[in-house]
């Protein structure tokens, strides 16, 4: 009877060892969704500066057209770390004149 319980709680654990790691994690990279949501509702109320946007989210990726277009990438996935799903993945453009942001593009990559 002794043995029936060492097997038992030997699979117990083991089945929990297997049963927790894989549980599905979630994955960021970029610009994290809220400050993307931020920016993209207030921007036409709020006459953010090129400092004000680096102070919420970050240096761009990419800066072109004589530093007024900036280019940034948000992505979220979940999953194991061997089968990731891609919940969204992001680029969002964002157009300076005069040093204050005028226009937000975001395209969707999915």
């Amino acid at each position: 009877m002794n043995i029936l319980k060492i097997n038992l709680i030997f699979f117990a654990l083991l089945s929990s060892i297997i049963l927790f790691s894989c549980s599905k994690d979630v994955y960021f990279s970029g610009i994290s969704e809220n400050s993307l949501n931020e920016i993209k509702e207030n921007y036409q109320k709020i006459n953010y500066s090129k400092d004000d946007v680096i102070t919420m989210i970050g240096s761009p990726i990419i800066k072109e057209n004589s530093d007024n277009l900036w280019i940034y990438r948000a992505d979220k996935k979940t999953g194991i770390a061997a089968f990731k799903q891609t919940i969204y993945n992001k680029t969002l453009k964002l157009k300076f004149e005069d040093n204050i942001l005028r226009s937000v593009e975001e395209i969707n990559l999915n």
